[in-house]
């Protein structure tokens, strides 16, 4: 009787051991990383997306053509971005902060900047087109 209860715990103590390594191998290497980075990517995706958009309905009224090549100033106060297109009365505001130098770059360069995948530069389009 001894023998077989001896062997049980042994038996449940495997299990939980097993156990522990499955989760640690999920968290580690499995579902969770990937959920992260999928949730990072969809993020990423829905900026491009709404850049995109706004760049769209820029090239239907033919005003891309003539604001494309404009310099965008950006400034921050109290965690508020106001980007502005210069020589254009194109300006807007973002609610956070965004970490891009638009130094010596222009809305068609910052645009292809987001397209390759730069979040920021997505932020700085949607911040000064965006309505």
């Amino acid at each position: 009787m001894k023998a077989q209860s001896s062997l049980e715990y042994l038996f449940m103590l495997v299990a939980m051991f097993v156990l522990v390594l499955g989760t640690l191998f999920a968290y580690n290497q499995g579902v969770l990383p990937h959920t992260i980075q999928t949730g990072e990517q969809v993020s990423s995706l829905s900026l491009q997306n709404s850049a995109q958009y706004i760049i769209v309905q820029f090239n239907a009224t033919g005003t891309w053509e003539n604001i494309k090549s404009k310099a965008v100033s950006i400034s921050t106060s109290n965690g508020k971005t106001t980007c502005t297109v210069q020589g254009t009365s194109y300006s807007g505001d973002y609610s956070g902060v965004i970490n891009y130098d638009t130094n010596g770059r222009n809305l068609g360069q910052i645009y292809d900047d987001c397209m390759d995948g730069n979040d920021e530069a997505c932020k700085v389009i949607i911040c000064a087109l965006g309505s």
